[in-house]
């Protein structure tokens, strides 16, 4: 050792002497603060000092031997190079950036993930915090300390997940498609038998045949009325799940409003009920109009099933608020404040119609998405008023 000492100018002695006084410095008050840079953590791979001026770099030899090599293979005069010439190219430059941010005093601490090649030539992942602590006069960095970890196992364990959850997803969306396609195939026979349901029902009524039979007709219509409803909201439920909520088009109120009508119209003649489209026919707004459809589908379908048999529905539209207005059997206070919870419960309708309340969740589920704001008014024996407001500046 002395030997090199004796190599060394007098410049290069005293600059030694300097770097070692400052890292003595630096480890005098890691033992009196017994808590270097505030790092309580355990586990780590060691505290590092940075001599910048120096370029001295001295650290605890668990990251060199983390990295599979030998105390003997790391240079007795070690600087930062030694670490970086071996990261990721991906990561070099974001580590190099970091660093000179916090030197030049735009960060107050250098913080950062990137990974380093073994000696054997795989990636390892570490975080690296640090900061200066020791600048000169004219605010130039002369001393940086810092703490680093090996977080291999844990980024590992986060793409683990990631991956699972990827496969989990894809799964998901199959099971969806799948789903949606059962609901569509079992639409259309429903949609079918209550037709058949409906015809046989109309002759029976010019029959003199038994109130058993008559009351055994009804009910078949309304199980497959219901079946028909909950096949409406499943499919309503998977068109949640695979559109965006932001799209939005200009949407015709008034064609839009008769469209949701037509889909009604065997409801319509079984309880002898009229829908009136009351919106203005060129009242055009931008829109969700697959949000819309769905939240007018479902409305529609309350204000027929709490309808009185020969009563009026109304659509309606003024100063940017739709309106769908029935003067059925209303709602009291308790009721109406229970609307949109998520408790599924449903009551019968007028002429006993069976719902399945899921419809009102997912239009709550939809409208918060969007902007369309929502309300509700109704008072027993009075009706139900249901008002869905726009942004006509949008």
């Amino acid at each position: 050792m002395r030997e090199e000492y004796d190599r060394l100018t007098d410049e290069e002695l005293f600059e030694l002497l300097d770097s070692k006084d400052r890292l003595l410095e630096a480890l005098k008050r890691e033992k009196d603060e017994d808590e270097m840079l505030n790092f309580p953590w355990v586990g780590n791979l060691g505290q590092w000092f940075w001599d910048v001026k120096s370029n001295r770099v001295t650290f605890n030899p668990l990251k060199a031997l983390n990295l599979g090599y030998e105390k003997t293979e790391i240079p007795e005069n070690c600087n930062y190079q030694f670490f970086t010439d071996k990261l990721h190219p991906d990561d070099y430059e974001p580590v190099m950036q970091n660093m000179r941010d916090h030197l030049s005093g735009k960060s107050g601490v250098y913080e950062v993930e990137y990974r380093i090649r073994t000696k054997s030539g795989f990636w390892k992942w570490y975080y690296d915090r640090g900061k200066v602590t020791r600048r000169g006069n004219s605010g130039e960095p002369l001393f940086v300390a810092g703490i680093v970890f090996d977080i291999t196992e844990r980024k590992d364990l986060e793409e683990k997940q990631h991956i699972l959850i990827r496969s989990l997803s894809t799964q998901m969306n199959l099971h969806e498609k799948l789903f949606s396609t059962i609901m569509h195939d079992l639409r259309n026979p429903l949609a079918n038998v209550i037709s058949l349901t409906e015809l046989v029902k109309e002759v029976l009524e010019t029959e003199s045949v038994s109130d058993e039979l008559n009351q055994f007709v009804q009910t078949i219509l309304q199980t497959a009325n219901q079946a028909y409803d909950i096949t409406k909201s499943m499919l309503d439920w998977t068109k949640i799940k695979n559109f965006e909520t932001g799209n939005a088009d200009p949407v015709i109120l008034h064609v839009t409003a008769s469209e949701v009508i037509r889909e009604f119209d065997q409801e319509l003649k079984l309880k002898k009920l009229i829908v009136r489209n009351e919106i203005p026919e060129e009242k055009v707004l931008l829109s969700n109009r697959t949000v819309l459809r769905i939240a007018l589908r479902n409305f529609l379908s309350n204000a027929v099933k709490y309808s009185h048999p020969g009563g009026e529905i109304r659509f309606h539209y003024q100063d940017g608020i739709l309106s769908v207005i029935d003067k059925g059997v209303g709602m009291d206070g308790e009721k109406l404040a229970s609307l949109f919870s998520s408790v599924i419960k449903s009551s019968l309708g007028t002429n006993r119609e069976a719902g399945n309340g899921i419809g009102l969740i997912l239009v709550k589920e939809l409208l918060e998405k969007t902007n369309i704001g929502l309300s509700v008014k109704s008072a027993v024996n009075e009706g139900t008023i249901v008002e869905l407001s726009f942004n006509e500046k949008r």
